[in-house]
């Protein structure tokens, strides 16, 4: 039977048709909701993975920044302890080298004697005598050259470690960006340390009479401030203050600048060591040709017993001190062919210490 000529036929490849195109656009439909949950899916799984390996970075980031900190820690501990260490084996070492000279038996006065003796002098009646005198002379002679040998190696010795030791705490001080107690310590202790070994070595050069000058023309007053501002960290948690009262804005001098420091440092050292609560009055002036400056502080003044022998070598009562300071800053003032004085602050209600040096302009 003909399907042309059948409409029932018709009818069943209609539906049939219109069947399978609903049927295709359901597939069709399906399948893109299909595709749009997957891209979807990948989507969120892409952004699951970036956000993941983020955290990962960020995580990383912070453990490698804590272990760093960790590290430097250790390191600028390790250095600090090093400095400790080296700032106390050089102290000892000083403190011993300081109490061998102490307990040395041969002194300027036994000097002086054995040369001075009659036998020595043109008295040679007994001849035991001559030759016991010339060997302890030949003795004397030998004990004051390996004095003076040790003292110079002493010395260099000493002041070989200093300028590591303050260049490993500025560099400590500057990675931390702030104060330090411990840091400010070692800076303390290796500044005085330095200082002592100047002040051995000056000795040193004193008694063996090769202290030179290296003279320039240089301002005075500009000096005072350098080491006034250096030095004050000395003074730690202490109510003293460091004042300077220049007379002149200017103060030109014709000097060396290096020991004409060493005699401000050596005096500002004294005064900040034995001043507890007040200042420090540092003034300056020109009279009659001469350049003049006080030192004066609120400490406890001089020691009556000290005072004889107050610019002798070796002449203090303190613990911490070597007894060379004034000695050296009488040496090179006269060199410079000026004047040194001291004496205690006549006043009831404060007591204290004055030297006043002066310096050819």
């Amino acid at each position: 039977m003909s399907t042309n000529s059948n409409p029932s036929a018709k009818r069943l490849i209609s539906q049939q048709v219109a069947m399978i195109r609903r049927t295709r656009a359901r597939m069709e439909k399906v399948k893109q909701v299909a595709l749009a949950v997957q891209d979807e899916t990948i989507r969120r799984r892409d952004a699951t993975h970036a956000e993941i390996s983020e955290n990962h970075r960020i995580t990383v980031a912070r453990v490698r920044g804590r272990h760093e900190v960790v590290r430097r820690s250790i390191r600028q501990a390790a250095v600090s302890r090093d400095v400790h260490l080296r700032v106390s084996r050089s102290l000892e070492s000083l403190e011993e080298f300081v109490r061998v000279l102490r307990g040395s038996n041969v002194t300027d006065q036994k000097l002086r004697e054995a040369i001075h003796d009659p036998v020595v002098s043109g008295s040679f009646r007994d001849r035991e005598r001559r030759a016991s005198v010339s060997e302890l002379l030949q003795s004397v002679q030998k004990q004051l050259i390996q004095q003076y040998e040790f003292i110079n190696i002493a010395a260099h010795e000493l002041r070989t470690p200093i300028m590591p030791i303050l260049m490993n705490a500025e560099i400590l001080q500057s990675s931390l960006g702030g104060k330090s107690k411990e840091l400010d310590a070692i800076v303390r202790n290796a500044m005085r340390l330095q200082q002592l070994a100047e002040n051995v070595l000056s000795a040193a050069k004193i008694d063996s009479g090769s202290l030179t000058l290296n003279k320039e023309r240089f301002d005075l007053n500009f000096l005072i401030q350098q080491i006034a501002e250096d030095m004050g960290h000395e003074i730690g948690d202490r109510d003293v203050r460091i004042v300077i009262v220049p007379q002149t804005e200017e103060l030109f001098v014709y000097a060396d600048n290096n020991r004409i420091g060493q005699v401000i440092s050596n005096l500002l050292d004294n005064s900040i060591k034995f001043t507890t609560q007040g200042q420090i009055l540092i003034t300056t002036e020109m009279v009659e040709g001469k350049a003049v400056v006080t030192v004066q502080d609120d400490g406890s003044g001089i020691d009556s017993d000290i005072f004889p022998l107050l610019f002798s070598k070796f002449a203090t009562k303190s613990s911490g001190g070597t007894g060379l300071g004034l000695f050296i800053c009488k040496r090179i003032i006269e060199a410079h062919g000026g004047t040194i004085t001291a004496q205690n602050r006549q006043m009831a209600v404060r007591t204290g210490a004055v030297f006043t040096f002066t310096l050819p302009s």
